[in-house]
């Protein structure tokens, strides 16, 4: 049997470059992924960790420079049978919150799945949302959600205050308007959502110490707590292993699309408070400890109520310790500390 084609958007991030490297150590799939810029698919195709995996033709790039375009993904979708939307951004500072934040979530996911009913060989498509769409704008600890959790907006702002505030309406916005274009348009194909916490791991698209540490993301937060810079808000007590979420996607893209009593919506969340993180690197990392190359600073957490115990159950999945995920980021990063020295 031909390998499945799997479209996948986002493969520059954290977890669809984590997703992109699961795809291609199984024979079942190739994959084509969506790049804004021919620099953006050079940076996937030359990263060692891809170059190690040898792809060769099971992975194809199409440049999707616009997906906010009418038709944007129409071609990228081609003869695809699978798609793994990851390409949602998160919140930087310095973004525009309207263009660069909301409408790439909300109006980017919409096209995504106008463009999917055009083509006749999609079975499935599975679509990154985040545990902030399940829950109120400021979360009440007292409250557990769920991934089949959802929230009603009064409305919806004509601007934001932040990108964080546009980065959590969106999401709602997001999975709100999925549900609804299931609903309503009854696709051929399923519909899945995977929705996880923050997320934390090795990131291999990272090349530099220094890098690491200024990177706009999950991972980057992380590490600069325990590098001696202070996280300046508080952010969800909610996090996943990338390793743990990368097996999720491949097993809810293999779960049977009939199966109208299956899950639609997988949280992947455990609890976690961030004071703990110094902890754990005081125990596992002495040495740089003494040395000054770790030292510890602020990292606030915003309590949350989240339960993953259904996908657990259902994906036959147990969601590593917090301790396995800092001590995966700080070890990447003294690793990359001492290849440099070298």
């Amino acid at each position: 049997m031909a390998p499945h084609l799997v479209l996948l958007t986002g493969a520059t991030g954290l977890i669809g470059f984590r997703v992109l490297q699961e795809l291609l150590q199984k024979t079942d799939y190739t994959v084509r992924a969506t790049v804004r810029s021919e620099e953006k698919a050079q940076m996937i195709l030359s990263n060692p960790v891809i170059q190690k995996l040898n792809p060769g033709a099971r992975l194809t790039y199409t440049i999707v420079p616009d997906i906010l375009a009418e038709d944007a993904f129409d071609a990228a979708l081609k003869n695809a049978t699978y798609v793994i939307h990851t390409g949602s951004p998160v919140p930087v500072p310095g973004f525009d919150p309207l263009t660069q934040v909301w409408k790439p979530t909300v109006e980017g996911t919409a096209n995504l799945l106008k463009s999917a009913l055009k083509i006749p060989t999609i079975k499935r498509v599975l679509i990154t949302s985040s545990i902030v769409a399940n829950m109120a704008p400021m979360p009440d600890p007292s409250i557990t959600v769920t991934a089949t959790s959802r929230v009603t907006l009064p409305g919806i702002p004509d601007t934001f205050s932040n990108v964080f505030e546009a980065y959590v309406l969106g999401k709602i916005t997001e999975l709100n308007e999925t549900d609804a274009f299931v609903e309503q348009e009854k696709p051929p194909f399923s519909v899945a959502r995977v929705i996880p916490g923050y997320v934390y791991g090795r990131d291999e698209l990272v090349l530099t110490a220094d890098a690491a540490i200024a990177k706009g993301s999950s991972c980057g937060i992380l590490l600069r707590s325990v590098t001696g810079i202070d996280c300046p808000a508080p952010i969800h007590g909610g996090y996943v292993h990338i390793d743990d979420l990368a097996q999720v996607y491949l097993k809810v893209l293999q779960l049977e699309s009939a199966a109208d009593a299956a899950p639609h919506s997988f949280g992947a969340c455990s609890l976690v408070d961030y004071a703990d993180a110094w902890r754990i690197v005081e125990k596992n990392f002495p040495a740089a400890v003494a040395a000054g190359q770790l030292k510890q600073a602020n990292l606030p957490t915003l309590p949350i109520a989240y339960d993953s115990t259904e996908t657990e159950r259902y994906l036959d999945v147990q969601f590593r310790p917090f301790e396995d995920a800092v001590k995966d980021v700080v070890q990447f990063y003294l690793n990359q500390r001492e290849a440099e020295k070298a």
